[in-house]
């Protein structure tokens, strides 16, 4: 669980650094970020924690990515919720799902 944490934050922390640069989604970074929670997910060994975890750390990350490219749009609440429940949330939850199928996949490949 632990590896899971550590390599979803450190591709999260590349995926925010390339989005800083280039300024615009690129395929490099759209991979990234369906690649992350699949990662997560083989790395947490379940179902259930890699489905946590993918939507956990995408979660937060995701807001630090806000915070860092859109430094004025933490200024208002209104504008908050919107950023919250028009981006952050639905990109949270296609993680969610990605880590929870990286979780089925490890644990099928590690089985103990």
């Amino acid at each position: 669980m632990i590896y899971a944490l550590v390599v979803g934050v450190v591709l999260y922390v590349l995926l925010v650094y390339l989005a800083y640069v280039e300024r615009d989604l690129t395929g490099s970074q759209l991979v990234l970020m369906l690649a992350t929670p699949l990662v997560m997910g083989v790395l947490s060994g379940g179902v259930r924690k890699g489905a946590f975890v993918g939507f956990v750390v995408s979660f937060v990350m995701l807001l630090v990515e806000v915070i860092v490219l859109q430094s004025g749009a933490f200024s208002d609440v209104n504008v908050v919720a919107a950023v919250i429940i028009m981006m952050v949330l639905p990109w949270a939850l296609i993680s969610a799902g990605l880590g929870a199928v990286g979780g089925l996949v490890g644990r099928r490949i590690f089985k103990k």
